[in-house]
């Protein structure tokens, strides 16, 4: 809500469409759906089709639209931090009447937040989760499931947020185990519900954040498998590819520099560098040296909808025949977690917001 306001009124001043443009896109959260926008119904269709700000690497944004965008950020972090975890145990707070409660194992799950979930059948009622917004704020929300080959691979979240109720798909059926950003919503003041239809889902834990640039709740602290117990993200063992996405984000809210590989300023490659060295790949430091890294545990991939999280996602910005420009992480449901110079710093934000997806690399984990 705050970067709407900011970014129209830079437009009022000389900006004009532009501007308004780059309303489209940093607001590119407030989606009814986590589709890719050309497969949209509503008016984001028009403003995607308008000139495209990457929020990579090679930017098309003017230093005012740049200037705007960072002031909101900053704005939004001296906000006072605020997140709410509720899980399907939170008494009061979930209701989902005729479904089946199971731990991890017993029904196939594996990974749950707190030890438990609730699976429904082909039919029935909702899932819903209460949550309290204490101000009119962006609330990024994130939902937790047991990983579950069983499940839908098209669960539908539905949010309440100012502009009524957004709906956003997920996959279920290899997204589980770990927090999975939804999206960032504008959202009013006052309880809200955020309700999972049934259908051969999992309904296990939501939690919301207040702003844009966040990070999930206790998100890398610990890493919970049945097979190898509790250990910290910092002493991997038995690696899986959720793993690589909390090494990841352990890096986030690191400010951009371009070239730079240290622990208080990095490029985008450094990022990467870093993440997957912790599993046994020794990346150089060049967006194509990246790409050219092959051994027996590399798998490269160029149909997007075969990405994984824990895939180096690289893009060409400027162009099909120009060179890589950018490097990310996927970390699923079409999020990427990375060094952006548009938002000065290491964000997760949705993959569709950087231009010329160029194709992607799956490593083997030790």
């Amino acid at each position: 809500m705050r970067r709407l306001i900011l970014i129209i009124s830079a437009g009022c001043i000389g900006l004009g469409l532009v501007a308004t443009t780059a309303v489209a896109q940093t607001s590119g959260p407030r989606e009814s759906s986590g589709d890719d926008l050309a497969k949209n119904t509503n008016t984001y269709d028009v403003e995607a089709q308008a000139a495209f700000i990457s929020q990579g690497s090679a930017l098309g944004a003017s230093s005012a639209q740049l200037a705007a965008i960072r002031a909101d950020v900053a704005e939004e972090e001296g906000l006072p931090d605020y997140s709410q975890v509720v899980d399907n145990d939170t008494g009061g707070r979930f209701s989902a009447p005729g479904w089946t409660q199971s731990s991890d194992g017993s029904g196939g799950g594996q990974w749950s937040h707190g030890g438990s979930y609730v699976s429904s059948g082909s039919g029935g009622a909702p899932a819903r989760f209460k949550v309290k917004i204490p101000t009119s704020n962006d609330y990024t929300v994130y939902a937790w499931w047991a990983a579950f080959p069983d499940s839908s691979e098209a669960a539908r979240f539905g949010i309440d947020t100012a502009a009524g109720r957004r709906w956003t798909s997920v996959d279920q059926s290899i997204d589980g185990g770990m927090w999975v950003k939804l999206g960032t919503y504008a959202m009013s003041k006052g309880e809200r519900t955020i309700q999972l239809s049934a259908g051969n889902t999992v309904a296990d834990a939501v939690a919301v954040v207040r702003g844009d640039v966040t990070m999930p709740p206790d998100d890398g602290q610990s890493i919970t498998t049945r097979e190898s117990g509790t250990y910290s993200a910092t002493s991997l063992r038995d690696p899986r590819p959720r793993d690589v996405v909390r090494v990841a984000r352990r890096w986030m809210f690191t400010p951009y520099r371009y070239a730079t590989c240290t622990r208080s300023r990095m490029s985008c490659t450094c990022e990467t560098k870093k993440t997957y060295k912790r599993f046994g790949h020794e990346l150089g430091m060049g967006e194509n040296q990246q790409w050219r890294y092959n051994d027996r545990k590399v798998r490269r991939i160029y149909d997007r909808s075969r990405l994984r999280r824990g895939d180096e996602v690289f893009f060409k910005e400027n162009g099909p025949y120009k060179g890589i420009s950018h490097v990310a992480v996927f970390s699923g449901n079409g999020n990427v977690v990375h060094a952006s110079v548009y938002y000065g710093k290491v964000v997760e934000s949705k993959m569709k917001y950087i231009n010329g997806y160029f194709a992607a690399k799956r490593y083997r984990l030790y």
